[in-house]
């Protein structure tokens, strides 16, 4: 009898188990053929294009502040630098020069590592992104101030190695390695093919993969690498980190010494070589796009007129430059006109100095927008298309999210990004960081976005009986400031990003 009830029992609540998942089956299928016959529009922001100067960080100008260490007290260091950062002006980078010469045959000693230590605290705290050298010269006496035993050099690579280690989410590029006159690698006793590879090697084995290191030719790469193929550029198996710093740019047909009067066939046998102008800027085009390029212009010439100079930057994929030298091409760039090709653009009639300035580096601007229901009641394809303006890509992978946000008249984004991001107005959002990372947003070239939106979930957020209007947002931020990168287009942003449009359910 037990056994009979027990029996009974379980097939009641099968049963009932049945008829439950039949009424939500139904109750899903109403509100789908509900939600399907609703009505979905999309009305796209109008996505202007801009010349505004934007100041993103990781590109533009950059300023110049050295520091020669001592074991003397540097109590000055503090104010010093303080001053400097207020005084900076828009610049979002800085090339810190960090002489050694007064330790150039002994070790760094505790006092010498301390400051240096305090000195990239200090630039951590300002909006700048660091460029750094280290060197012993910065006179151009380097053969009479530098270690007499290359032993040296290493040592100081090692001992300086873990402070700028801990401080790689300030520190962006470090140029040279150390040695030749202004660490240009020139005029030096350790720029032997031997030394320079040896001291260019231990560098990139002693410094963290987050932190660019850069040479001071192409001809210096390849002669590091030993090739002149860029897919092989990499050491350890580490992803491609070096790139070029070109203190010569622009200044005559071989960049004051950076390029060669000949024609070389880059090979497994000359790689070694240094090619003609247009070899390797071509060299520039291809490895530059995965590495930082920048430096100084100098020597006024035909070859920084801006004609001249606007293909030239935009072919190594320069990413910044020098802001105080030369100032006679910069006054140049200042008196003379940006002339656009096609005549149209936004930048047609802008001074040359100020059309350098928005370009250097990446620059984004919103192109279009457009969604499409495709007769699917639970979900959409959004499509937003973007443009990278700038001469370069970025260096760096920003987050990439998406946000949707119910309209309500009542509620308007907080000033709080991280508020903004708990707000409950929020219905969905979504990372595009690893599907659509921004340094393969590359000069030139359109960036399509396809994003699935789930359109059962957000009507589910709203009031399924009533019409919900709903506002799309895109954002891009750097991840360790947590700042927005902005966009090239006459529009504003607020905590969630730049505005793309509206969704109608």
């Amino acid at each position: 009898m037990k056994t009979y009830r027990t029996k009974k029992n379980y097939l009641i609540r099968i049963i009932a188990a049945i008829f439950t998942v039949a009424a939500v089956f139904s109750a899903l299928i109403c509100f789908a053929l509900h939600f399907y016959n609703s009505s979905i529009s999309y009305t796209s922001s109008g996505f202007a294009p801009a010349n505004d100067i934007l100041n993103n960080p990781y590109c533009g100008w950059y300023d110049m502040f050295g520091y020669t260490i001592s074991d003397a007290c540097a109590d000055t260091f503090d104010k010093r630098t303080q001053d400097y950062i207020q005084k900076s002006g828009s610049t979002r980078l800085v090339l810190l020069e960090i002489n050694l010469k007064n330790f150039n045959n002994t070790e760094l000693s505790d006092n010498a590592l301390a400051q240096i230590d305090r000195i990239f605290t200090m630039w951590g705290e300002s909006p700048h992104a660091v460029i750094l050298r280290f060197l012993y010269d910065w006179d151009g006496k380097a053969m009479q101030t530098e270690p007499d035993s290359i032993e040296t050099v290493k040592l100081h690579m090692r001992q300086t190695s873990d402070i700028v280690n801990s401080h790689k989410n300030s520190i962006y590029i470090m140029q040279g390695i150390f040695v030749g006159s202004f660490a240009e690698m020139h005029s030096s006793h350790y720029m032997d093919t031997n030394s320079m590879t040896e001291l260019a090697l231990l560098l990139d084995s002693l410094i963290d993969d987050d932190i660019y290191l850069s040479v001071r030719t192409p001809q210096h790469l390849r002669t590091i690498f030993k090739t002149a193929d860029i897919s092989k550029l990499k050491s350890d198996g580490h992803r491609i980190r070096m790139g070029l710093f070109n203190d010569g740019m622009l200044g005559s047909y071989i960049d004051v010494g950076t390029y060669g009067p000949e024609n070389y066939h880059f090979s497994d046998e000359e790689y070694d070589k240094k090619g003609n102008r247009s070899q390797e800027i071509a060299f520039q085009d291809e490895l530059c796009l995965l590495v930082p390029n920048g430096g100084e212009v100098v020597l006024d010439n035909k070859y920084n007129d801006i004609d001249n100079a606007a293909k030239d930057l935009a072919s190594m994929h320069v990413s910044y430059l020098n802001n105080a030298h030369d100032l006679a091409v910069i006054n140049k760039w200042k008196k003379q006109t940006y002339t656009d090709p096609d005549g149209d653009s936004v930048y047609n009639g802008m001074s040359a100095y100020d059309y350098v300035t928005t370009r250097l580096g990446y620059r984004y601007c919103l192109l279009s927008s457009s969604f499409e229901h495709k007769n699917n009641a639970f979900g959409g394809s959004l499509q937003i298309t973007l443009k990278n303006e700038g001469f370069a890509p970025s260096y760096k992978d920003f987050d990439v999210e998406l946000f949707i946000i119910k309209d309500d008249n009542s509620a308007a984004p907080t000033d709080s990004y991280s508020a903004a991001a708990d707000n409950t107005d929020i219905v969905y959002s979504e990372n595009l960081t690893e599907k659509y990372p921004a340094s393969t947003w590359t000069p030139g070239n359109e960036i399509n976005l396809d994003i699935s939106v789930p359109l059962l979930q957000i009507k589910k957020a709203g009031n399924i009986t009533k019409v919900n209007n709903y506002s799309i947002y895109l954002v891009v931020r750097d991840k360790i400031s947590g700042e927005i990168i902005k966009f090239a287009n006459d529009a504003s942003y607020n905590d969630y990003g730049y505005y793309i449009g509206s969704l109608k359910i």
